[in-house]
């Protein structure tokens, strides 16, 4: 009997959406709003401890001396863009000048749907970071300490 709140507007929705689903009929109209209230509130400061817990995670990372831990990120794109210049250049170009035949090789589509995602994702935090953009969420992407 799970509730699914994925999809709601906001905070207030879903508290209001609880509240009506457990309660429709048990609480006056001054009771619920009261609930209603107190569960935003925890949903917010649920919400807010998730954002702060990843902004931790990644200001850590990005504080340690390793310097791999640091670019992992753009490391991930570099690599994805090493993989596709191999299979659809390099390999090419061998199989053309060596006039050998190697056997047809393709990206498979997880790699180019997980490449795209990550490639997306950084590029629009860094992006937003770039154009003096700040909220919870491009500090969480960005990793930035603001």
């Amino acid at each position: 009997m799970g509730l699914d709140i994925s999809g709601l507007g906001s905070v207030a929705d879903a508290a209001k959406s609880i509240i009506n689903k457990f309660w429709p009929d048990k609480m006056s109209d001054a009771e619920k709003a009261h609930a209603q209230i107190q569960l935003q509130e925890m949903l917010q400061a649920r919400e807010n401890a998730l954002i702060e817990s990843q902004k931790s995670i990644m200001i850590a990372e990005m504080n340690q001396g390793d310097a791999f831990t640091k670019r992992a990120r753009p490391m991930i794109v570099y690599c994805g863009l090493l993989f596709i210049f191999l299979v659809h250049v390099l390999f090419p170009m061998i199989t053309f000048f060596t006039q050998e035949q190697l056997p047809e090789l393709s990206l498979p589509t997880e790699f180019w749907w997980a490449w795209t995602g990550v490639c997306g994702v950084w590029v629009i935090g860094r992006s937003m970071e770039k154009n003096g953009a700040t909220s919870k969420t491009v500090n969480a992407i960005t990793g930035s300490k603001n």
